[in-house]
């Protein structure tokens, strides 16, 4: 089975129970979506965080990968083991295109590595309903290795992308080798503008989560800068918390009680 295209989930397998997986690189873009779904801790894999909760007769996991594609290929590894119905990697992005703005939900038509060697399509049905769940739907998201901190390399991105993340690329390649039918759904967390304040490359650890203590070491060394990284932080709290939102909602509309001519309809214009 093949994500959007020529395949793709068919309408029966999106309306009946379904194990969903949603992945976040850090606990920050999934606390919002923990404390009110009541997400519960699964699981005992080393250096993975897994949570689960019932979502109308969906059993929806969230695995916390870690940031960039090497984390994200290791945390892959184990949970499809789980052999999910359905793959959404979730999280924030930087915007590389003026028109996305902080808040907002964008669920891309495809993914791909920033150097372009390789490009996976979201699924053409669960795209359609990220659409109806008021998702705005762009060309192409970009996974790079490496966080894109300055304003003049996301609009050198901006050309050939609309928002850059480390993780969507990798997540939904695995799914796509294991058959499972995946779809990248990010908010933006920085515009296209925005320089980010402090290094959260030398903030993170070998498992690609961001130490709070590194960033205060660096807010020691550069006080000047620290308006910039609380006006950040209250920017992605933000963001996460409207991310939390409508994930919840989007994975009701694929819970059994789903319309079923929509979703015919969605899968006939594969």
């Amino acid at each position: 089975m093949v994500p959007g295209g020529r395949g793709g989930p068919s309408a029966r397998a999106l309306l009946r129970c379904m194990k969903i997986l949603v992945t976040f690189a850090v606990q920050t873009e999934f606390a919002p979506w923990r404390r009110f779904r009541g997400f519960r801790r699964v699981g005992s894999a080393p250096r993975l965080a897994i949570y689960e909760t019932q979502a109308g007769q969906n059993i929806v996991q969230v695995a916390l990968t870690g940031m960039g594609p090497e984390n994200a290929r290791r945390a892959m590894c184990a949970v499809l083991e789980g052999a999910p119905d359905v793959c959404i990697s979730a999280g924030l992005a930087g915007a590389l295109k003026p028109v996305h703005r902080p808040g907002e939900v964008l669920a891309a038509r495809q993914v791909g590595d920033v150097r372009g060697s390789r490009l996976v399509e979201s699924s053409t049905p669960l795209l359609a309903v990220a659409s109806e769940c008021g998702a705005k739907i762009v060309d192409l998201f970009l996974t790079s290795d490496k966080i894109v901190a300055t304003s003049a390399e996301k609009r050198r991105l901006g050309r050939f992308a609309d928002a850059v993340e480390m993780e969507s690329e990798t997540v939904l390649s695995a799914a796509l080798s294991r058959g499972i039918p995946g779809v990248a759904i990010r908010a933006v967390g920085d515009e296209v503008s925005d320089d980010l304040p402090y290094s959260f490359e030398r903030a993170s650890d070998a498992q690609g989560r961001i130490r709070l203590a590194r960033v205060f070491a660096q807010v020691a060394r550069r006080p000047h800068r620290l308006p910039g990284l609380l006006r950040l932080g209250r920017q992605c709290r933000a963001t996460s918390t409207r991310l939390a939102q409508f994930l919840d909602v989007y994975v009701g509309m694929l819970a059994p009680q789903t319309k079923s001519q929509e979703m015919e309809s969605a899968v006939a214009a594969t």
